[in-house]
C-alpha cells in the first residue's frame, strides 16, 4: 500500500493546535461558497481532509491566517477534482480555469464574470491572500497562479487527446500542475512578511523552490498512485515501469532515491543562503527574511510529507470509487456550472 512507503524528511513536524477549530470554520467558508452542494459532498470533503494539509503546512498561522490556508487548500482539491471527468469528456472547470487566468491580470477583488462557485470562491481567497502585500508580491503570486491554471489546460488537453507522457514529459508538467509555488507565496502571505529583490529572484531561492517542489511531486505520484492506477491516470511510477521494465517497488524506491537526493541538496541550499544578502547590500533584515522564507517552505515540504500519510484522500476508500468512467472523488456536483 503506498501509504506505507516512508520518505527520510530530516525536518521537524507541526501541526496547529487549531486544526479541529479551523476545519469547522473552513467547512462554514465552503458551504458559504456553495463548493460543497448537499451531504455527500460535505461527508466526502471532510472524508478526504484536504484543508487539513494546512495545518501541517504553515509553520506559526494561527487565527484568519491560518483559516485562509486552509481555505486555499480546500480550493485547490475541488477545483482539482473538477478536472477528473469520465474518459472522452471535456472538464467544465476548463472554462473557469480561462476565466481565472483573465482575472489574474485584473486587481484583487475583481469580481469574476460568471459567478461560478469555483470562480467565486477563488476571487475570495486571492482578494485575502493580496490584502497586505507589495505589488510586486502580487505580481509575482499572479503568475505562478497563472503557470499552476495553464497547466491544468495542458493536461485536460493531453488527456483528451490521449498524449502518453514519458516519465521526462510527466514531470515537467507536475512542476506546473501541482500547484505548489502559489502553495509557498501563502507562506509568505500568512507569516506577514516578504523575501525582497533580488534576492528572492536569486538562483539559491529558486533552487530551494524547486527541490521543495520535486520532493513534493516524488511524495504524491507514490501516495496517489493506487488512485491514478484506477482512474487510468499517468503517474510517474508507472511511467518508469513501463520505460524500464522495472517492477512496481522498483518504481517507488526510485522515487526514494531522487527524493532522498534533493532533501541533501537541500540541507546545502540552506547554508547559501544563509549567506545571500550581505554581497546583494541587502539589510540584516533582508537576510532574516531569507532565513525566515527557507524555515517556512521547508516546514511546508515537511507538513504535505505529514498530510499525506493521514489524509483520507490516498486511502483505499478513495481509489475504490475512482475508474476511467468514474468523475473525481471530490467531483460530485458540477460547481463548474454558473448557480441561478
Amino acid at each position: 500500500m503506498p501509504q506505507d512507503v516512508e520518505f527520510d524528511i530530516p525536518i521537524p513536524s507541526w501541526t496547529t493546535p487549531e486544526l479541529a477549530a479551523a476545519r469547522e470554520r473552513n467547512l462554514r467558508w465552503a458551504r458559504r461558497m456553495e463548493l460543497v452542494g448537499g451531504a455527500e459532498a460535505e461527508r466526502r470533503y471532510l472524508f478526504s481532509q484536504v484543508a487539513d494539509v494546512a495545518a501541517y503546512s504553515y509553520l506559526g498561522a494561527v487565527g484568519a491566517d491560518l483559516d485562509l490556508a486552509f481555505d486555499v487548500n480546500g480550493w485547490f482539491f475541488l477545483f482539482d477534482d473538477q478536472f477528473d471527468v469520465p474518459l472522452g469528456e471535456d472538464p467544465p472547470a476548463v472554462g473557469v480555469c480561462e476565466e481565472l487566468i483573465d482575472l489574474l491580470r485584473l486587481a484583487p477583488g475583481t469580481v469574476p464574470r460568471s459567478s461560478s462557485p469555483l470562480a467565486d470562491a477563488f476571487a475570495d481567497v486571492w482578494g485575502r491572500m493580496a490584502e497586505g502585500m507589495s505589488r510586486r508580491w502580487q505580481e509575482r503570486s499572479a503568475r505562478h497562479w497563472t503557470e499552476y491554471l495553464s497547466a491544468n489546460l495542458a493536461e485536460a488537453c493531453d488527456r483528451r487527446a490521449g498524449f502518453v507522457a514519458d516519465s521526462g514529459e510527466w514531470m515537467r508538467l507536475r512542476r506546473r500542475v501541482i500547484g505548489v509555488r502559489p502553495s509557498i507565496d501563502v507562506c509568505e502571505r500568512v507569516g506577514h512578511f516578504e523575501v525582497p529583490a533580488p534576492a528572492v529572484h536569486g538562483t539559491v531561492i529558486e533552487s530551494a523552490r524547486e527541490i521543495v517542489t520535486d520532493v513534493i511531486i516524488l511524495i504524491n505520484e507514490v501516495y496517489s498512485l493506487e488512485n491514478d492506477e484506477a482512474r487510468g491516470a499517468p503517474n510517474l511510477v508507472t511511467c518508469l515501469m513501463r520505460e524500464r521494465q522495472w517492477s512496481r517497488a522498483e518504481a517507488i524506491g526510485e522515487l526514494q532515491r531522487r527524493a532522498d537526493v534533493r532533501v541533501r541538496r537541500l540541507s546545502r541550499v540552506r547554508e547559501q543562503a544563509s549567506r545571500l544578502c550581505g554581497p546583494l547590500g541587502l539589510p540584516d533584515a533582508a537576510q532574516e527574511a531569507v532565513d525566515r522564507y527557507l524555515d517556512v517552505i521547508c516546514a511546508y515540504l515537511r507538513g504535505i510529507y505529514d498530510w499525506h500519510r493521514l489524509a483520507g484522500r490516498y486511502t483505499p476508500h478513495v481509489a475504490q470509487h475512482a475508474s476511467p468512467t468514474a468523475a473525481g472523488f471530490l467531483n460530485v456536483t458540477d460547481l463548474a456550472a454558473p448557480t441561478t
